[in-house]
């Protein structure tokens, strides 16, 4: 039986003190890590850097990076180990961006399931 794919959205929180060619590096690493692996990058984000609610890792000031894009959840547990070994990222989440989808029109009284 086929898996079924799935839309996700990561928020990736890489270390403030980075230059801009090394971001690019670590989100090209991540992207690369998608494609290979039979996902659809939808959009990625890279926002400014900002300033932490607290400190993490020693660190006041970081850089968030959203990716979303369409797979199947087998790519899930390489990209966890690629981000959580990873010395430049801060910390990283992982969403169904499918189910968020769902549930919030569910809450809005739109009970038809998005097209993927």
């Amino acid at each position: 039986m086929a898996e079924q794919v799935k839309e996700y959205e990561c928020c990736a929180l890489f270390k403030g003190d980075l230059e801009t060619e090394a971001l690019d590096a670590q989100i090209k690493a991540v992207s690369d890590l998608l494609t290979t692996r039979g996902g659809h990058i939808a959009r990625t984000d890279r926002w400014n850097k900002r300033y932490l609610a607290y400190p993490i890792k020693d660190y006041h000031e970081g850089y968030y990076v959203i990716f979303r894009w369409f797979s199947t959840k087998e790519l899930l547990p390489d990209l966890d180990y690629l981000l959580k070994y990873n010395e430049q990222c801060l910390r990283h989440l992982v969403l169904d961006y499918t189910e968020k989808e769902r549930k919030k029109r569910k809450r809005h009284g739109k009970v038809q399931a998005p097209q993927v």
